[in-house]
Order: C-alpha cells, then structure tokens, then sequence
C-alpha cells in the first residue's frame, strides 16, 4: 500500500513545530523520524489553530461543577465553547482527509488521549481527556489513536503501525461495493496477519457476514468494523 495513501494525523508539536504555549516543541524522533517514513503525516495544533499565538498564556482543564472547562489560569480567558467549534470543524476536516490514526501530545489540555491533569481549586487529578482529543476520539471511535508516549517500545509502535494498516484496508473494504463474499475473503486474510489470536472476534465476523442478505448495509458495516478494530485493540 502507497505511503501516500495512509494518512495519520499527529500532533504538531511531536515534529519540532515550534507551536507550544512557551514557543518550544517536544519532537519526538520515532513519530518525525521512522514513522514519517511510511505514513504520510497531517499536522495539527488544535490551540494555534484556535488563534491563540505562540507563545501564548499555558491553558488548563478545570472543574466548575459538573462541567469541565478548559481555562487559563492567569487571565481567566475560557477557552472551552470556542475550542470545541474549531475541533469540530477540524475533525470534519480530518474525516475528508480518511486519516488511518493519530498520535497525540500526552498531557495536553487539547491533544491529551487519556489522564489529564483536571484541576479543581489547588489540586489536580489526572481524570480528563483534552478538550480536541475527546472530540476526536467520539467522532472517530474506531480510529487507532495513541500517545506518543505509548510508542517507546518497539512492539507498541508495531502494533499501531498494524492497527493504522489494518484500519486502512477495512476502510477500503466498506468503503466499496462489498458484497458477503468480499467480506468472507478479507476475515479470511487478516486471520494471516493479526485475528488468528481473536477466535471469538472470527466467529462474530463470520456470522455477521452470513447475515448480510438480512442487516441492513451500514448496519452491518459500522457493527463488522466494531467488532474488527476491537479485537485489533
């Protein structure tokens, strides 16, 4: 497959674009390195692109209640309505794009996937997801995404490399005019590459390839990828 052809996005920073709060960057070396080498990578700073400037007051996740709001601290600017507009036209951007994965900015307050400091009054807890990631990851579920920090070691950055590829050629498949048959045939080559250790995942794909005469199609193609990219995961 074409490198041309798999699209991931990343977060800005991890390529030494000089977009951070501070004017800096956090490059990672593997995602502007390695991995550059065989996706195609599609840049994106949710905070520069809101219009807040480098360098620029550092923002934070911070309780009010039952909301989650996303702030700076020193002003009191909220930056919480107007950051989910920008993500979500972003995101519908990204989505024209048919991005195969993400990397993201581990502990961002806009990029963060996952234990994100979440202040309330002088203490944090490491409870939130930043506020472009959520929206990234609700509109895009089964899209493989991870932090750069979960691409230390060599097996973890194999293993995204799969699930992208593996995205990839799903997406191609429903993507076109499949019928039961194609879906037969692609069970039958993934089991080559990853599904051989999922037998259960096997037999809900097999069945639900038996019923494509009787689910409706985007039914049966949301609930085929579903159960696919959750045994990849």
């Amino acid at each position: 497959m074409p490198r041309q052809s798999v699209r991931v996005g990343v977060s800005a920073c991890l390529l030494g674009q000089e977009v951070r709060y501070d004017g800096g960057h956090k490059r990672d070396d593997f995602v502007a390195g390695d991995l550059a080498l065989v996706v195609t990578l599609v840049p994106v700073c949710p905070e520069v692109e809101l219009g807040l400037g480098t360098p620029r007051e550092p923002i934070r996740l911070q309780r009010a209640g039952r909301a989650l709001r996303l702030v700076a601290p020193g002003s009191g600017a909220d930056h919480t309505d107007a950051m989910r507009r920008c993500s979500e036209a972003r995101v519908s951007e990204l989505e024209r794009l048919d991005l195969s994965g993400y990397v993201l900015k581990k502990d961002s307050p806009s990029c963060g996937m996952e234990r994100v400091p979440v202040w309330e009054g002088r203490e944090s807890a490491r409870t939130g997801r930043g506020a472009f990631a959520a929206v990234l990851m609700a509109r895009l579920p089964l899209l493989p995404v991870v932090e750069e920090s979960g691409l230390r070691a060599a097996e973890a950055r194999q293993g995204f490399l799969a699930r992208v590829f593996a995205y990839r050629r799903l997406r191609a498949l429903l993507d076109a005019r499949w019928t039961p048959a194609d879906l037969a045939r692609f069970l039958e080559a993934e089991k080559q590459l990853a599904l051989f250790r999922f037998p259960a995942a096997c037999r809900k794909l097999e069945r639900l390839a038996e019923r494509a005469e009787t689910l409706p199609r985007d039914e049966l193609a949301l609930r085929y990828a579903e159960v696919f990219m959750g045994a990849l995961t």
